[in-house]
């Protein structure tokens, strides 16, 4: 794929990460959009470090980097994990050793997002915090330096459910493909500040989009669905693994749910889908489901028959007290 020269797989850093560990079986995990590029990846790595080391490609999900495939690099007895388009995340850390390549997209736009920024800065207060996903944080750094009479304070890299703190700015601006990571900025802002105050631009189709509009959709079906959940009795808790997995917060639920005498079912799930659920009857066998793992799976199955929550929501239907909603936990 063409495509894939678009973007830096570090190979020098990889190559010297394998060597430091004397690694002789490599597990490279990648998210779906990049897989098509990992025989490059393989051929390159074979190329400078000889066809005597083995590299498996992990399938298994890849949303983030709280999902580093630590099952399959045991079950093929891997040294090291070489995990591609995230940076690491801070609420957890893999047993294996790994390595976490960004993959920089090369091709972005910059006199294109440095004329956005500077049209942002003289229309909203300053100062401007800018955020943005892994693949851009290297050549966004360049252009913030480059942009004049322009007051922007920048945030780093901004996860889904890690959003950056930016209450000190006149408004956000997210660079990331797609609408995730913009709109989990924008229900941070309502959250936390009472408003969105959040611009997207997409570096790959220089779009720039509000997504007011749309965050206040999702809430009303947030709070709708918890309402929902007020008269639960039986519940469906889906737990995840590696860093979706938090046995804390399961034990807060289930003790939760105990104080009021409902029944409830734990489930461990790394692929968390609408198969899934209907595959366990949730739609009959249960009047609310509970994710523990990542919170955005609920915002995925908000049209599911029963009600799917968070753990912020959850709590606050078995409280029954709505202001104690808080995104997204």
């Amino acid at each position: 794929m063409s495509f894939c020269n678009d973007y830096d797989f570090e190979i020098d850093n990889i190559v010297k990460f394998i060597e430091e560990n004397k690694a002789r079986k490599i597990l490279l995990q990648m998210p779906e959009g990049l897989q098509v590029c990992s025989s490059l990846i393989v051929d390159s790595l074979k190329n400078r470090l000889g066809d005597s080391i083995e590299i498996y490609l992990s399938l298994n999900p890849s949303y983030g980097s709280c999902l580093v495939d630590e099952y399959g690099a045991s079950e093929i007895g891997a040294d090291v994990v070489i995990h591609i388009g995230h940076d690491e995340y801070p609420l957890y850390k893999p047993r294996k050793p790994t390595l976490f390549i960004r993959g920089d997209y090369k091709k972005i736009d910059k006199e294109k997002i440095r004329e956005t920024l500077k049209s942002i800065c003289n229309e909203y207060p300053q100062p401007v915090c800018v955020a943005s996903t892994a693949q851009h944080i290297k050549e966004l750094n360049g252009i913030l330096n480059n942009i004049d009479a322009c007051s922007t304070l920048f945030k780093g890299i901004i996860l889904g459910c890690v959003p950056a703190d930016t209450k000190e700015c006149g408004i956000d601006v997210i660079v990331a493909g797609g609408r995730f990571h913009c709109i989990a900025q924008a229900l941070n802002n309502y959250s936390k500040y009472g408003r969105a105050k959040t611009i997207c631009i997409d570096p790959y189709t220089n779009i720039v989009w509000n997504p007011e509009k749309e965050v206040e959709k999702i809430l009303r079906v947030r709070l709708w669905k918890v309402r929902e959940a007020f008269d639960a009795r039986k519940w469906l808790i889906i737990d995840g693994f590696y860093g979706q997995h938090r046995q804390s917060v399961v034990d807060l639920i289930t003790n939760e749910i105990k104080k009021r005498g409902m029944g409830y079912l734990i489930v461990k799930a790394l692929k968390i889908d609408r198969s899934l659920l209907d595959n366990i009857y949730a739609g009959e066998g249960f009047d609310a489901v509970a994710v523990v793992a990542c919170p955005h799976i609920a915002f995925d199955l908000m049209d599911y028959s029963r009600p799917v929550l968070t753990v912020g929501e959850a709590l606050m239907a078995l409280h029954k007290d709505i202001t104690r909603y808080r995104y997204p936990w």
